[in-house]
């Protein structure tokens, strides 16, 4: 344990917050802006004051998001109190599971994100994307304004239903992509809430999620019963899930297990890739150069024909203009972690039990290891996988053991997504509007994503 010179624990530095509540309503009222303000003003590790005595680190340095996620993981489950605010929405899936019962399930999912599997996904990522394209071509005739945050929702869901269980979900996807915002935007609530109050209690919040859940839960549960009588059934996730059995036991997984893993791929596996969409098609209107040199990368590898996976690596470009997408608005912005015994992180002590938080969207700001940090540069991933900074300060998708397993799909589906809507349409920001993010469960971009749609000459000539 460190010490101070006079014997004394040594505890991180931090705001002071409030008589009895400690920084609590300041975390409540604006996530974001309070991580961003304390870790400016007080370094690489903060602690937070929280009601209860209870501490709240957040950590921004590459070596110590190393000894938390991959030297001592084993020390770092995931944070309980997080957890269970998320089970009434996901249960027990890979995102809130942790130790054997993690692992078992993940190296079940793990063969359907690896090699030609994932290359296989591609012309259904870039069909369901030609229906959309399809579908805005009377917005674009008209040069309409509208949020697209919810149409990227739409067209990540059909993607993963259609790739990961082989579910073509196209007429109901707006109706479910809903009810997956109602689940997060309720979880999002208790998450923020440092008293949590009895989930008996009636409220219409609450009223709101149970019937968004029991949308996707008759959905799910409707898919995994004619899955089980498909004697046919496709080589999918979900067809691996149904056939894995317990090495010990030989015990399969329950509906509820099925059920929970479905789900998990709901929140984790198309919203994420959804908004770094959003995210992307933003910074192509504020950033006319980008875009030029995207477009014209499209032109020269696709020509008029519509992208796929083989094109990829001569898309260098648009894979870096990815990839700093991701490191300036990452999905998943922050995460966090309970240590089960004590430990020390940057010479402070880190009682058992606290809760340690991790934000990509500020290590990817870190500017000790990020050049104009601040600035869009995707040239800087042109050169390094890495953008130039240290492994464990580029985590866009996590680091260690618990590496998010659909990554590898995130990087195949958004840049042929991109390639595809460029080829037939220009976004452009609506005017006024200011691009900032909102802390949920995961980064939003507050009051959405108005932009106007205008058609430009190529695929989209042959596809109306």
């Amino acid at each position: 344990m460190s010490l101070t010179s006079s014997g004394r624990v040594r505890h991180a530095p931090g705001p002071q917050g409030y008589p009895v509540v400690g920084c609590g309503p300041d975390l409540v009222r604006d996530l974001v802006g309070t991580f961003t303000r304390a870790w400016r003003e007080y370094g690489d590790v903060v602690r937070f004051r929280l009601p209860g005595k209870r501490n709240l680190f957040l950590i921004a340095h590459p070596d110590h998001i190393k000894h938390v996620l991959d030297e001592r993981q084993a020390n770092y489950p995931k944070d309980p109190l997080s957890v269970g605010k998320f089970e009434p929405w996901v249960g027990q899936g890979l995102f809130t599971s942790n130790g054997d019962f993690h692992f078992r399930q993940r190296r079940l999912a793990q063969p359907a994100f690896k090699g030609s599997r994932i290359a296989g996904f591609a012309p259904a990522m870039v069909d369901a994307t030609g229906d959309l394209v399809r579908d805005w071509h009377p917005r674009a005739t008209r040069e309409e304004t509208f949020d697209i945050t919810p149409e990227m929702f739409r067209l990540a869901l059909t993607i993963v239903m259609r790739t990961l269980f082989s579910t073509d979900v196209s007429g109901r996807a707006g109706e479910l992509a809903r009810a997956v915002r109602i689940c997060n935007a309720y979880t999002n609530t208790r998450l923020q809430r440092f008293v949590e109050l009895p989930q008996s209690l009636p409220s219409r919040a609450r009223t709101r999620f149970l019937r968004a859940r029991d949308t996707l839960d008759s959905f799910v549960y409707g898919l995994i019963e004619e899955r089980r009588r498909d004697s046919s059934a496709p080589d999918d996730l979900l067809t691996r899930f149904l056939r894995a059995q317990d090495e010990q036991t030989g015990e399969r997984m329950s509906d509820k297990q099925l059920r929970d893993e479905v789900v998990t791929m709901f929140l984790g596996g198309y919203e994420t890739t959804a908004l770094s969409l959003v995210w992307a098609f933003s910074l192509l209107s504020r950033h006319p150069e980008s875009e030029r040199r995207a477009r014209a990368e499209i032109a020269e590898v696709c020509g008029d024909r519509e992208p796929t996976a083989a094109d990829l690596p001569k898309l260098r470009y648009l894979k870096a203009f990815y990839q700093e997408v991701l490191r300036l608005y990452p999905s998943v912005w922050t995460m966090s972690r309970s240590p089960l015994e004590d430990d020390e992180i940057g010479g402070y002590h880190v009682p058992a039990g606290s809760q340690v938080f991790i934000s990509p969207y500020l290590m990817h700001r870190h500017p000790r290891f990020w050049e104009n940090p601040e600035g869009f540069l995707p040239e800087r991933f042109e050169k390094s996988a890495t953008g130039g900074a240290p492994l464990y300060a580029y985590i866009p998708f996590s680091r260690g053991p618990r590496l998010c397993p659909g990554s590898s799909v995130a990087v195949l589906e958004a840049p042929l997504v991109i390639a595809r809507i460029l080829q037939a349409y220009r976004l452009t920001l609506a005017g006024g509007h200011v691009c900032e993010p909102t802390s949920n469960v995961f980064l939003y971009p507050r009051g959405g994503m108005p932009m106007r749609l205008e058609h430009v000459k190529g695929v989209a000539e042959g596809a109306r």
